[in-house]
C-alpha cells in the first residue's frame, strides 16, 4: 500500500466508516488501516482531525459505547444522505448541465455537483440565479422527510407542518400549516429567526391542496401588518414600468403627464423596496402615517451609516485589496493555489464518480474540469492510488495509473459514491432539476429524471415538482426577445436604468434572456454603452425586433449572466468597501462579488469586502434594508451613501 500521508488516511478513513456495518474503536480502526502515528497521543489528536473533517463535510459519525465500554464510531445510516452509487454517464451529463445552469447565492451549484462527480463540459450559460436565504435548505429537507419543523417567526415559536418553499418576488416563502390553525399560512423565510428544527414527527400534504390559495398575488399585498391604501404618483411615460412592481391600483388618474393611483399595502418592508428602486421618479404621497412610516424606515437606513465605527487602522487594513484576490464575482474563481488536506479530499472525492464514468482521460481534462493546477494533478491521484477497503485486495483498492499526460482507472462501483450530500446539496440539486425541467428546452429531460430517482427516491421526486415552486416577475417581451437570439437580431428598446427618472433609447444585439434573483434580464451588447450590459425586462419598454443582424455573438463569459458576471478589469476598478450586514442578513448583498471576513470588529454583525462600481446601488441596497445593512469603510463610501439615502429621504417629505 502507499505511503501513508494525511490525504490517504483521510480517503480509507472515509470509505472505512462510510462501508462499515459495525461501529468501530479507533484501535479497530488503525489495525485495518494503518497510517496513524505509533503515540496514542499524536494518534488520537490525528484521528480526532480527520472525524472533524468528515463532519465537516456531512458524514454523519456517530460516538457509540463498544462491548468493552471504549468509544466506537459509526456512520448513522438514518441520517446518510448519499449520493446514487452509480449514475450512468447520460444521466450524470443531463444532472451536470441542470446544476451549471442555476446560481445559489454568491456560489453556484458546481459545488454540490462535484460531489457526485458531475462536471458540465460545455459552453456555460446560468440561467437563473436565487437568494441563498438560511432556513430554505432546511424547509426544503423538512418537506421532502414529511416532518414537522419548529421555528421561530416574528417573535414567537411556531410548530408547523411544512408543504412547499416558493420563491416570489425575490423572496423564499414557506407554505406550511401552524399546529393549532386550521388553515395554511405563508412564512417569509428571510424573517425566520435562529435555527430550524426538524421534529422527526410525521405530517402529510393535503390532497388536492392549492398552493396560489395559500400565498397572496401580489408582494405588498402579504399581510405582515393590517393593509392600507398608499396614494403614489410617477410619470405617464413609465407607468408600465412602475406599476409591474406594485399591486393592481384601485383608481388611476393622469394629469399633467403624471399618473396618481391608489393602492393597499400589507407589506411595508416590500413596498419600500419599490418605493427605494423607484425614488427617483415615484413620489409617495399619502397619507401622513405611511410616508411617516417611511421616512422612519429611511432613517433607521440613515442612522445605520452614522452609527460609530470600529477604528480606521483596522478598517484601512481590512479595506485594502491587492489585484482583487480573494474577491468572488458571478463566476467561480479559478487560481491554481496549494489546497489544504480537506481541500484535496473534496477534490478527490469528487474526481473518483468521475473517474468511474470516465476511466480513460488525461491530467489536462482532470485539471479544467476540477480547478486544478495542471502540474498537481498526478501527484494528487497517485496519493490516492491504492487506497481503498481492508483487506486491500485488488478488488478492494482503487486503481489509477499516470503516465505522463495520460490517465488510466479502475474505480468500483464501492468508491464511485462521491461525497455525502447535505440538505443544502439536496435543495440545490432539486432546485436546478425543477427549473430545467420547467424550461421546455432542457436536452435530457429522460436522464435527468431517472438520476433524480436514484439520489431522492421515486416518491419524493413524484412530489418535488409540488414542493418547489419558482415564480419570476416580469415575463413580458420574453416571446419576442427568443426569437430575436435565436435569429440572430437587433433590437430597439427604451430602458429606465436604476438611477434615472427617464427612459433612454437602446440599440442591442441579443445574446441571453435569465433570471436573477426574481427578475427577467436580456444580456446583450449595448451599442449605446459600447459593452456587454444586463437589462431588467420589467424596465424595458417599446420593444422592437428590427430586420437587421446582430452585430455582434456571444462568446464565451458573455453567457456568465449574473447580474454581477464582470470582467475582471471591471471589478478591480470598482472601489474596496467593507460592508456589514446584521445576523443572518448577508444574503441582502446578494451576489455581489464580495469576500466575507473572519473578523470580530463589529461584533454580531458579518462583514464582507466588496468591490462596488456604483454608490447608487449600493446606496439603494443600504436604504431598502432599512438598518439592516452599514457602510464601514471608506469614509468617501460613508459619506456618499449616506446622502443619497438622505436624499431619498427628502424627496418623500
Amino acid at each position: 500500500m502507499a505511503a501513508m500521508d494525511s490525504l490517504s488516511r483521510l480517503v480509507n478513513l472515509y470509505l472505512l466508516l462510510a462501508n462499515s456495518p459495525r461501529a468501530l474503536t479507533l484501535d479497530q480502526i488503525v489495525a485495518d488501516i494503518g497510517g496513524f502515528p505509533d503515540t496514542p497521543a499524536a494518534r488520537r489528536q490525528a484521528f480526532e482531525r480527520a472525524k472533524r473533517d468528515l463532519r465537516s463535510l456531512g458524514l454523519p459519525i456517530r460516538t457509540v459505547t463498544g462491548p468493552s465500554g471504549v468509544d466506537a464510531y459509526k456512520v448513522d445510516q438514518r441520517d446518510a444522505k448519499t449520493p446514487a452509487p452509480s449514475l450512468t454517464p447520460l444521466e450524470a451529463l443531463a444532472l451536470a448541465g441542470a446544476m451549471a445552469s442555476v446560481r445559489f447565492g454568491r456560489g453556484d451549484a458546481f459545488d454540490s455537483a462535484s460531489k457526485l462527480g458531475c462536471l458540465y463540459d460545455g459552453e456555460l450559460a446560468e440561467l437563473a440565479t436565487f437568494p441563498a436565504v438560511p432556513g430554505v435548505s432546511e424547509f426544503f429537507e423538512a418537506i421532502t422527510l414529511r416532518s414537522m419543523v419548529s421555528f421561530s417567526y416574528r417573535g414567537k415559536q411556531r410548530v408547523a407542518c411544512p408543504y412547499a418553499i416558493v420563491f416570489r418576488w425575490a423572496n423564499w416563502y414557506l407554505l406550511a400549516k401552524e399546529e393549532g390553525l386550521d388553515t395554511a399560512k405563508s412564512f417569509r423565510v428571510d424573517l425566520v429567526e435562529g435555527a430550524v428544527e426538524r421534529l422527526g414527527v410525521a405530517c402529510d400534504v393535503p390532497e388536492g391542496l392549492d398552493l396560489n390559495q395559500i400565498i397572496p398575488e401580489t408582494r405588498t399585498a402579504i399581510a405582515e401588518s393590517e393593509p392600507q391604501e398608499v396614494v403614489v404618483r410617477y410619470p405617464a411615460a413609465l407607468a408600465e414600468v412602475v406599476e409591474g412592481n406594485l399591486p393592481v391600483a384601485v383608481t388611476s388618474l393622469r394629469d399633467d403627464g403624471w399618473v396618481t393611483s391608489t393602492l393597499s399595502v400589507g407589506s411595508m418592508a416590500a413596498f419600500m423596496r419599490v418605493v427605494v428602486e423607484f425614488s427617483e421618479a415615484m413620489r409617495l404621497v399619502g397619507p401622513a402615517a405611511t410616508k411617516r412610516a417611511a421616512v422612519e424606515w429611511l432613517e433607521a437606513a440613515i442612522a445605520a451609516q452614522r452609527e460609530a465605527r470600529p477604528e480606521a487602522g483596522e478598517l484601512q487594513r481590512l479595506g485594502q485589496v491587492a489585484s482583487g484576490e480573494g474577491i468572488a464575482g458571478g463566476t467561480p474563481a479559478r487560481r491554481a493555489r496549494n489546497l489544504t488536506t480537506i481541500e484535496q479530499f473534496r477534490k478527490v472525492m469528487g474526481i473518483l464518480p468521475w473517474l468511474y464514468r470516465n476511466p480513460v482521460t488525461t491530467t489536462q481534462e482532470i485539471a479544467r474540469l476540477f480547478s486544478i493546477d495542471e502540474g498537481r494533478v498526478g501527484d494528487l491521484l497517485e496519493r490516492v492510488a491504492c487506497c481503498g477497503l481492508p483487506p486491500f485486495t485488488p478488488d478492494q483498492l482503487i486503481e489509477i495509473v499516470v503516465e505522463g499526460d495520460a490517465i488510466s482507472a479502475r474505480i468500483s462501483e464501492d468508491f464511485a459514491k462521491g461525497l455525502v450530500l447535505g440538505h443544502s446539496d439536496l435543495f440545490v440539486i432539486a432546485l436546478s432539476a425543477r427549473v430545467a425541467l420547467a424550461s421546455g428546452e432542457f436536452d435530457g429531460r429522460k436522464e435527468l429524471e431517472s438520476a433524480l430517482v436514484k439520489i431522492f427516491g421515486k416518491d419524493v421526486v413524484t412530489e418535488m415538482a409540488e414542493s418547489i415552486v419558482v415564480d419570476i416577475e416580469g415575463e413580458r417581451h420574453i416571446g419576442a426577445l427568443r426569437v430575436a437570439i435565436e435569429e440572430q437580431r437587433q433590437v430597439h428598446f427604451d430602458y429606465l436604468a436604476s438611477g434615472e427618472s427617464s427612459l433612454t433609447s437602446r440599440l442591442v444585439d441579443p445574446f441571453v434572456v435569465f433570471s436573477d434573483r426574481g427578475f427577467w434580464y436580456l444580456r446583450g451588447w449595448c451599442h449605446r454603452s459600447g459593452g456587454v450590459r444586463n437589462f431588467r425586462l420589467d424596465r424595458l419598454e417599446n420593444l422592437q425586433v428590427t430586420e437587421d443582424r446582430a452585430a455582434r455573438q456571444a462568446t464565451g463569459g458573455d453567457l456568465l449572466t449574473s447580474v454581477f458576471s464582470l470582467e475582471e478589469g471591471e471589478l478591480l476598478a470598482g472601489d474596496s468597501v467593507l460592508v456589514a450586514a446584521a445576523p443572518g442578513k448577508a444574503w441582502l448583498l446578494g451576489g455581489a462579488p464580495r469576500q466575507e471576513l473572519d473578523t470580530n470588529i463589529l461584533p454580531g454583525w458579518e462583514v464582507h469586502r466588496l468591490r462596488v462600481l456604483s454608490y447608487s446601488w449600493l446606496a439603494k441596497l443600504a436604504g431598502s434594508a432599512g438598518g439592516e445593512l452599514r457602510v464601514l469603510h471608506p469614509d468617501t463610501a460613508v459619506e456618499a451613501v449616506t446622502a443619497l439615502i438622505e436624499a431619498m429621504r427628502d424627496r418623500l417629505v
